[in-house]
């Protein structure tokens, strides 16, 4: 398998990822994959770890994702530690979470977009986490109800509030439900040792919702939120609403991916008490 995946990343490589040709070929090659895992997957790297994913969606878990992120999480998450993931998609984080908190770690992760949940439960049971993680199909804000997401099928870029310019072309509108993360650990009497947050703009929504749970987790739960204020104003938040949170709940941004501007650019941040 890894010899016919090699071979096919060199020929797509001189031919060119994006071209025609191998545009067309792509769909067959990965059914090919699909049939020749036998429905188990296959072995995919993320981050210098081999987990079993599907072929059909290997491109969403990208080899060096977030590489500096996974650097900074690999060397603190614990063995045993609860981690609830914000945003799951089709599960990079929750596959590696899974992994660097062991078999005794426990994972929620919360994917209100039924693409990428479908997707999301084939990777837990590929690589044999379903007692491990838990799918809550809810969108995560500021007041528990419902909302628009505007959701294109499995694609990250899925968000709700107003369509991604990018992908605005393809996206069907769902109502989906709506939890704050106070109501949910609290309901279910959880106390995080990490969150993450990468939800396309409505971030500053969920960490409002998340007032109680961060204060009683002060200094006990890490907190790591990909920050996108190019599209907050969707979710009627502001640099100014977002400073104000943050003071409140004695918060500092610090940069992961190399933004001069945390609050200012896209890019993940660190949560640090202050």
């Amino acid at each position: 398998m890894s010899f016919i995946q090699g071979s096919a990343r060199r020929i797509s490589g001189l031919l060119g990822r994006e071209s025609w040709l191998v545009h067309n070929l792509r769909p067959a090659y990965e059914s090919f994959l699909d049939w020749s895992g036998n429905g188990r997957g296959i072995p995919w790297e993320i981050n210098g770890e081999t987990y079993r994913v599907d072929p059909h969606h290997r491109q969403r878990l990208g080899q060096n994702y977030d590489a500096s992120v996974a650097e900074f999480l690999r060397e603190r998450v614990v063995r045993g530690a609860l981690c609830i993931d914000v945003g799951a998609n089709v599960g990079v984080y929750v596959l590696q979470f899974a992994r660097w908190s062991g078999p005794t770690g426990r994972i929620v992760a919360f994917e209100p977009n039924p693409s990428a949940r479908t997707v999301l439960h084939r990777h837990i049971q590929m690589n044999g986490l379903t007692e491990q993680v838990t799918v809550v199909p809810n969108a995560v804000g500021a007041s528990i109800g419902e909302a628009i997401l505007y959701a294109a099928d499995a694609d990250g870029m899925s968000r709700l509030g107003a369509p991604n310019k990018e992908i605005a072309d393809r996206v069907s509108p769902l109502t989906v439900p709506v939890v704050t993360l106070d109501a949910y650990c609290e309901t279910d009497r959880l106390k995080p040792d990490w969150l993450l947050i990468d939800i396309e703009g409505v971030e500053i929504c969920a960490l409002a919702g998340a007032k109680r749970l961060i204060q009683s987790r002060r200094g006990q739960m890490g907190i790591i939120v990909e920050m996108h204020p190019n599209v907050w104003g969707s979710a009627d938040t502001t640099r100014d609403t977002a400073e104000t949170l943050l003071a409140e709940l004695g918060l500092e941004p610090v940069p992961l991916t190399g933004q001069a501007d945390p609050l200012g650019e896209h890019g993940l941040v660190h949560l640090g008490y202050c």
